[in-house]
């Protein structure tokens, strides 16, 4: 192993970025974050504390609804795969994880265009009645764009608690949603600057690009593809203590990557601890809460647009013991267009990034998004999501589809 590797997980302090001296200090450590860890702590982010209260104080509420509320909000209502999972209903690497959880996305319309009978990689797929196609525009004619392929069809409305039941928390959800939205796109700017690329190189990705392509951007690769704005998701997830008689918490969460999009953002409520992050010796190392921080790692499709020089970092969390208190926590996963592919995007990443593949990262890049049918980000998402909830994947696209997508 390069000795130079740390094994511990730096804290990225953003209000450096305020002076010139205090931004290239932060701006060195945020490149050895990228290049050598894959994880990183934020400080000082700028997302307002009782934002985060505000949302933070309903979970106990929200995750105490009664059944049959609970009920109404299941995944199996959602073919955006959009609502609750109830305890161990989702899977990592073939084995439940021991948490129950609300899965919500930026609040969209859905754009899935049902025939009545169309196919899919040969596979037939029965109608949908309830989607209604409507048309959005990025900037171009949405007559370009086929809203037939069945990735479409993750991309939709949140189901909602009614608020008789918990009042405020739509709100609350929204305006942290908005909050930490606005800190990924500053970030990514920040990554930029790391990288040497022009600020605001990947905004296009976002539906950001209102403005011309920042100077140095190649104008013809950047506007090559006008792309819906992307749905981020955020889930809250509740993991309670393992039952008495065990003798350590259970799987939380297997080891993974993240394949859910370009950067996850997440926050530790409370103190109890659980997530692990994998070092470059194999070793697992404790991501301990930090108040007032965010967890920031990189998912799956940046390591491969980076071939490999930017870390996906695996990560796991251990379930609390039978003698800790419930762990929650709310990850917020930067989305990217569906139509985009991975190709696309390494194409917007300069050789001299790509090259920057550290000693301890050099090897092979383990990635789903290298095998040629997964570059299709839309196509690797659907598969995601169908392997974790594969009851929700039958029922709204067919034991086919959910066959094909779990090779």
């Amino acid at each position: 192993m390069d000795e130079k590797v740390p094994e511990t997980i730096p804290i990225l302090d953003l209000s450096l970025a305020r002076d010139s001296d205090g931004r290239s200090e932060l701006l060195k450590r945020l490149h050895a974050a990228l290049f050598d860890v894959g994880f990183l702590y934020i400080i000082n982010h700028d997302v307002p504390a009782d934002t985060i209260t505000r949302l933070t104080s309903l979970l106990p509420d929200l995750f105490n609804l009664p059944a049959e509320q609970k009920t109404l909000l299941s995944k199996l209502n959602s073919p955006h795969f959009l609502g609750y999972s109830g305890f161990a209903e989702e899977t990592t690497l073939g084995k439940q994880d021991l948490r129950e959880q609300f899965d919500f996305g930026t609040e969209l319309p859905a754009i899935w265009q049902d025939p009545d009978l169309r196919e899919v990689k040969g596979v037939s797929v029965p109608k949908f009645p309830n989607t209604e196609m409507i048309q959005e525009s990025s900037g171009s004619s949405s007559a370009t764009r086929d809203f037939k392929q069945l990735y479409w069809r993750l991309r939709g409305p949140n189901q909602w608690p009614d608020e008789a039941h918990l009042p405020d928390f739509r709100a609350a959800l929204t305006e942290y949603h908005d909050q930490v939205e606005a800190l990924s796109y500053r970030f990514v700017h920040l990554i930029e600057e790391a990288f040497g690329i022009p600020i605001g190189t990947f905004d296009h990705f976002f539906g950001r690009d209102e403005a011309s392509p920042p100077e140095g951007l190649d104008s013809a690769t950047a506007k090559s593809h006008d792309y819906l704005p992307p749905q981020h998701r955020i889930k809250l997830l509740r993991y309670p203590p393992s039952p008495h008689g065990t003798q350590n918490g259970g799987q939380g969460v297997g080891a993974h990557k993240d394949s859910s999009g370009w950067l996850t953002f997440l926050y530790q409520v409370g103190n109890e601890e659980g997530l692990e992050v994998l070092s470059s010796s194999g070793k697992w190392i404790r991501a301990r809460p930090i108040p007032n921080s965010f967890v920031v790692n990189f998912g799956n499709a940046f390591e491969a647009a980076t071939e490999g020089a930017v870390k996906a970092t695996i990560h796991r969390v251990i379930a609390p013991g039978p003698d800790s208190n419930v762990r929650c926590s709310i990850p917020f996963f930067m989305g990217l267009p569906l139509d985009m592919t991975v190709s696309e995007i390494r194409e917007q990443i300069p050789e001299h990034v790509r090259k920057l593949r550290s000693n301890a990262n050099s090897g092979e890049v383990v990635s789903n998004f290298l095998d040629p049918r997964w570059d299709s980000l839309g196509e690797s998402q659907l598969r995601k999501w169908i392997r974790s909830h594969r009851e929700v994947g039958e029922r709204w696209y067919g034991k086919e589809v959910v066959d094909y997508y779990s090779q």
